[in-house]
């Protein structure tokens, strides 16, 4: 290999040296370049090896290759001369004084490998000064590499580029990508308002009528509520934009509503990389067998959405059973019923990650039930007992824990009892899809209980009578995901309901369904396979349906290991509790 090597070498100094000759004498050239007020004696086929833009031009029958003339406009003949350098000498021309000027001449003459030695010596010399305008020079010449790397070093050194006499000349358009980044390093949400209301002051008349193309991006509802009364106070031109007013009464909307904190999919409620908190997606316990003797775990996971990595949380108290049901309060998870107790009520406090047993016990024991929490309030629906009586074994009743109080409380019944069901709430509103009743057949009903009046009727039909459905809201929607793949949208404010989408090959039950950022998540579960004699497999898939243009994608991240899941959340956490990765354990075949 050494002699290989060395004999590539001196071939390769050979041809350098020839071709040096070559320019250095003028010898067998034929064809002249001009730039500026000099003329370069070049040699075509040398010009066309390297070049795409030469080969183009000699082999079209341009007049330039009839007269052997090339005029060149728009480059510097001092820059050509180090471009020639570099083609006939192999010298590395490239510096500090020249890099953009060369990179824009390579782009023209399409040589990749020249382009690509400018990027990396330009990405290297990147400061706070010059890393807008070589951001801008990628981007106007399509450098890939380069504009990656000035965007990072932008987005990383925000602060001091805030800072900068040129921030404040920044057009609309950049000033919203970067406040719209998710890795942009700041030290809070109300640090980039600031920034953004200085810039629109420095030319008030003309950005003060772009506040409303510019507060959608601005993550308002992540600062503290009282820096959203002192906009309106210090900023005269915010309290008088009308649009203004509702990006901060949403945001307002969000702190004060809790219990429907998470059903936003906006990317305005989502922490960026730089915050000490996290937006998570929490596995809790789940089946790792698919059928008797089930093989179960207290164990608590969290997905970081930002740096998809699982780690583990505090674990359960214990394992309250197959099929206990969950939702989200505030940041909180709750957790009621189960197999195994199935009165248990379980609190985990994610300021602590730390789970409690709550004193309070369900009045009904139930498990394949649902939770929905409204207000300041939470709710179990339905569900089945088999240690009732026949025939009274699938629940109709609605029970209701107020924050703060001590005691679970009967509040209404379904009009048909189901159990194996899913639900969601919106408003005063909570909504029950399909599921299994008394007499073990399925219903497509879609159940509404109205929380003020404690009353229960039936809005709409789902496509097909249906059981062991997903659902979560999304936006003003809630999507339920069938057994058959099938997604179905429940339109909140008219009540209509529409199969939307279709995920094939799916036939998958307890799954795990979340929604971010205008996609639901769908992982985990089990999937059976049909035959004469039908495969009930365990997946550790997470599949992503983007409600938006109805596509589904298959992640490349996967949940630990194979298995049920009996419930999932998506909360925020602080980093502190994120420092434990999980890694699984179990025994291999």
């Amino acid at each position: 290999m050494e002699g290989a090597s060395s004999w590539l070498q001196q071939y390769y100094h050979a041809v350098s040296c020839g071709l040096e000759k070559l320019y250095n004498t003028g010898a067998h050239s034929d064809t002249t370049i001009i730039v500026g007020e000099r003329t370069f004696k070049c040699h075509r086929v040398i010009l066309c090896a390297i070049s795409p833009y030469f080969d183009a031009m000699f082999s079209s029958g341009m007049k330039e290759s009839v007269s052997g003339v090339v005029k060149i406009e728009g480059t510097e003949s001092s820059t050509f001369a180090a471009i020639l350098d570099y083609i006939y000498k192999g010298s590395d021309t490239v510096t500090e004084e020249n890099a953009e000027a060369i990179l824009k001449a390579a782009c023209l003459l399409q040589m990749e490998c020249l382009q690509k030695r400018c990027e990396e010596f330009i990405c290297r010399t990147l400061t706070i000064a010059n890393c807008f305008e070589r951001w801008r020079l990628a981007l106007w010449h399509c450098s890939t590499h380069l504009k990656q790397q000035a965007w990072r070093f932008i987005t990383a050194n925000f602060v001091k580029i805030s800072q900068q006499d040129y921030f404040m000349t920044l057009e609309k358009d950049e000033l919203i990508s970067i406040i719209k980044e998710d890795d942009l390093n700041c030290p809070n949400e109300e640090f980039v308002v600031e920034t953004v209301l200085k810039w629109v002051q420095h030319d008030l008349e003309v950005r003060g009528q772009l506040l409303g193309d510019i507060f959608p991006y601005l993550r308002l509802p992540l600062t503290k509520p009282q820096f959203l009364i002192d906009i309106l106070r210090k900023y005269t031109f915010v309290k008088e934009h009308t649009e203004c007013h509702m990006y901060i009464d949403h945001a307002k909307n969000f702190q004060l509503l809790p219990a429907h904190r998470h059903d936003s999919s906006s990317p305005v409620t989502s922490y960026r990389t730089s915050s000490s908190y996290e937006d998570v997606l929490v596995v809790i316990s789940g089946g790792e067998s698919s059928r008797p003797p089930y093989v179960r775990s207290k164990n608590v996971l969290a997905f970081g959405f930002n740096s998809r990595k699982w780690f583990r949380l505090a674990p359960l108290p214990y394992d309250p059973g197959i099929e206990f049901a969950t939702c989200v309060h505030s940041n909180d998870i709750f957790v009621t019923g189960g197999g195994l107790h199935k009165s248990c009520f379980l609190r985990y406090c994610s300021k602590k990650d730390k789970w409690s047993q709550c004193r309070a016990k369900l009045k009904s024991g139930r498990r394949r039930h649902a939770m929905a929490a409204c207000g300041n309030k939470i709710y179990v629906i339905g569900g089945y007992n088999s240690e009732l009586e026949q025939g009274c074994k699938v629940q109709s009743s609605i029970e209701e824990f107020e924050l703060g109080c001590s005691e679970w409380v009967e509040v209404g019944h379904l009009i048909t009892p189901v159990s194996s069901i899913s639900a969601t709430a919106t408003k005063d509103r909570i909504l029950v899809f399909g599921g299994e009743t008394n007499d073990r057949t399925d219903t497509a009903a879609v159940q509404c209980f109205d929380t003020q009046t404690h009353t229960t009727c039936i809005i709409a039909q789902l496509p097909l009578a249906c059981k062991l459905t997903r659902a979560t809201v999304c936006n003003n929607c809630t999507y339920i995901i069938l057994y058959n793949g099938k997604i179905v949208q429940f339109d909140h404010r008219t009540d209509c309901v529409k199969v939307m989408g279709h995920i094939q090959n799916f036939d998958c039950v307890h799954y795990g369904l979340v929604h971010r950022r205008g996609c639901l998540l769908l992982l985990g579960g089990q999937r059976i396979i049909p035959g004469p004699s039908p495969v009930r497999a365990l997946v550790d898939t997470m599949l992503l349906y983007d409600v938006r243009n109805q596509r589904v994608i298959m992640l490349n991240d996967r949940i630990p290991s194979p298995r049920l899941v009996d419930s999932c959340a998506k909360i925020t956490i602080e980093k502190k509790f994120l420092v434990t990765e999980y890694t699984d354990t179990s025994p291999t075949a």
